[in-house]
This record gives structure tokens, C-alpha cells and sequence, in this order.
């Protein structure tokens, strides 16, 4: 192995996607209790356009390198008694560094590949279902046996984006896992609508560029005879804050992740929020702690990944990106064309085997 490796880099300002290229840089020197993983397959996340941008900076400490998730093989290790032996297929949650051909891992902060899963599939699973999971299950109380609770599965929910990586696992879940009767969501074309309604039975998709369904809380109203939906996730922010308090329910959840809409609001926002008593709880994943990131792994690997093929999730993969095609595939993501995950190809399997 030599010293250097092909990775993601950003010429500043980094507002449009021309500014990022490929180059050399030094392969990450592991710290105590680390991994070094040999990158197969990254991914794209909305967080990684905000950083080319420089509206997202890495926590500190942390890579400057694109990229929040890598699936590949364990290359080395820097304890003696890790138990991550070479060659492990493994994902990876990290704070940044995803986008090369290594990066250095806390071991806490790995996952094994099921042997069924292949590499490719693998790379979409990462920080979107482990995302969607935190919202549902860590974050939502919805889960939670409370007395006032009504039943989940009578529960009404709204995924805005619902056709992003995060949105269309936030489904499935909802629908295969918990057997939620009604789960409304918000999307951008009508190709996107057709797919959520068909092939994840989602009760209504509404089309948010269409001028009948722009006002899609009114509809909502509608379908619920006033009563509203229970619980929204939210990744979308200011645009939406208005509509989202005139659709939830009194007492309904209110779960923001993500800012695509803008931070800024100016309104009666409070006033709302007293009168529907609603619970608005914000959350990222990127800036957790290793050891929160770890629970939340091993507890989506026991409830979710261990049984995905008995739920009959399935892994929805949008298109796939060499890593030298970088540039492409942040105009893609920003084209807001994608059903599910968009994906980068960093080397090959064979290859890999080879060097190990």
C-alpha cells in the first residue's frame, strides 16, 4: 500500500458542482480504537452539497473530505485485539472522509455487510436508513409505549421528500415494519408521485410543483376530516412551517432534520405551536457522538437490518456515479430527479481482494 489515495476535493467557493475534482491526498493515519477501510462504494447525502457550498463545515477534528458513509473492507486496524479482522466487508458511519479510496473509522462506528448484501446495495443503506431510523425510532415517540399514545398503526404520518434516500426508507419502515394504515408524503414530480403510491403504498403522494396539490395541508385536512396527521418528518424548514402547523394534529410531532427550505421564519410560529401544543424536535446524525452513533447502529442492525429480507424491504438505488464523475453527481442530487439513493463507485471488488 502506498502513502496516497484518489479522493473527493472542493475549489472554494464551492458553489457550483464544476468546483469539486479528484486528486491525491495523504491516506488517513489511524487513531487509537480505528479502522482503515479500503473504499469500494460511497454515496451522496444533501449535507455534502452544504459543505461544498461552505455552509456545512465538518465538526472539528474531523476529515474536510466529502462524505458521510464508505462500504468496503476492514485494511487495517490499529488495536491488536480489535474485532474487526482484515477483509471484513463493513459499512461505515463517519463525520466526513467517505468520498476517497480509505477512510479512518472509529471501530464503535462499523457495521458488518450481511453476507447476502452485496457492496452496491450496501452503499444505500448507510446514512439513509440509519437517518430514518434514528427520526422514527430514537427521535419520534411514536414507538414508545405511552399511555396517550393511540396505536401506531392507526397513527398518521407526512414524509416531505419522500422520494429522497432518507424519505423512501422512512416509508418502508412505516409501512412494512410497523403497519402504518395511512402515510402521506411530498414530492416534486409527478413520475415520483406514481412511484411512492405504487410501489410503497403510500396513501397519497402529493406533487408540490403541481397548482392543485402545492396546498397539499388543505388536502391533508381533507383526507383526515380535520383532524390532521400525527406526526411529520420534516427536512425541508422554513418554506414549509406554516402548512406543516396547519396539517399536524393537537399534540402532533413535529420531527425537522434537514433545512432544504430555508432557515428564516417569520410568523406566528409560537402562537402555533401553543395553541396544537405540537412537539417540535430537531436532529442531525453527523455531529453525534461515537458512542450514540454505535448504539443506533447495533440497535437498527437487531431491529432492521438483521430482518430486512423478512420485512421485504428493499434497497432503492437512483443511479450510480464513478467517483471521477463526482461533479455529475452532485448536479444530479441538486436536479432533485432521484428515487432513492444516489451512489459512487470509488474502486473494484476485484481489485481490492488483489491488494488486501
Amino acid at each position: 500500500m502506498n502513502n496516497f489515495m484518489r479522493a473527493v476535493g472542493v475549489k472554494p467557493p464551492g458553489l457550483l458542482a464544476e468546483s469539486l475534482f479528484v486528486a491525491q491526498r495523504e491516506i488517513p493515519k489511524l487513531k487509537e480504537n480505528e479502522c482503515l477501510v479500503k473504499v469500494i462504494y460511497s454515496a451522496l447525502n444533501r449535507a455534502d452539497i452544504m459543505q461544498r457550498k461552505g455552509l456545512y463545515p465538518p465538526p472539528p477534528g474531523e476529515s474536510d473530505i466529502l462524505g458521510l458513509e464508505a462500504v468496503g473492507f476492514v485494511a487495517e486496524t490499529s488495536s491488536s485485539n480489535s474485532k474487526w479482522a482484515k477483509k471484513t466487508r463493513v459499512m461505515a458511519l463517519v463525520a466526513g472522509g467517505g468520498n476517497a479510496e480509505y477512510v479512518s473509522v472509529n471501530e464503535k462506528n462499523l457495521m458488518k455487510i450481511p453476507d447476502w448484501m452485496s457492496f452496491r446495495d450496501a452503499a444505500a443503506i448507510t446514512e439513509a436508513w440509519l437517518t430514518a431510523f434514528q427520526l422514527l425510532y430514537w427521535v419520534s415517540s411514536v414507538t414508545k409505549q405511552e399511555p396517550l399514545r393511540k396505536n401506531i398503526q392507526d397513527s398518521t404520518f407526512l414524509v416531505h421528500a419522500g422520494a429522497s434516500g432518507v424519505g423512501t426508507s422512512l416509508i418502508q419502515m412505516l409501512k412494512k415494519v410497523l403497519n402504518v394504515k395511512t402515510v402521506f408524503a411530498t414530492v416534486g414530480s409527478k413520475e415520483k408521485q406514481e412511484f411512492l403510491e405504487k410501489n410503497l403504498n403510500v396513501t397519497k403522494a402529493f406533487n408540490y410543483k403541481d397548482k392543485e396539490e402545492e396546498n397539499f395541508h388543505e388536502m391533508i385536512n381533507n383526507l383526515t376530516n380535520k383532524k390532521g396527521v400525527d406526526v411529520i418528518f420534516d427536512c425541508v424548514g422554513a418554506s414549509y412551517w406554516q402548512k406543516n402547523t396547519e396539517c399536524l394534529a393537537v399534540d402532533g410531532e413535529w420531527i425537522f432534520y434537514g433545512t432544504m427550505g430555508g432557515v428564516k421564519v417569520e410568523g406566528d410560529l409560537l402562537g402555533r405551536i401553543l395553541r396544537k401544543r405540537i412537539q417540535l424536535k430537531g436532529t442531525t446524525l453527523r455531529t453525534r457522538s461515537i458512542d450514540y452513533k454505535h448504539d443506533l447502529m447495533r440497535d437498527f442492525e437487531n431491529k432492521i437490518l438483521n430482518q430486512f429480507n423478512n420485512y421485504n424491504l428493499n434497497v432503492l438505488i437512483d443511479k450510480e456515479f464513478d467517483l471521477e464523475e463526482i461533479a455529475n453527481a452532485h448536479k444530479h442530487m441538486e436536479s432533485n430527479a432521484n428515487i432513492g439513493k444516489i451512489i459512487l463507485k470509488v474502486s473494484n471488488e476485484s481489485d481490492l481482494k488483489q491488494e488486501l
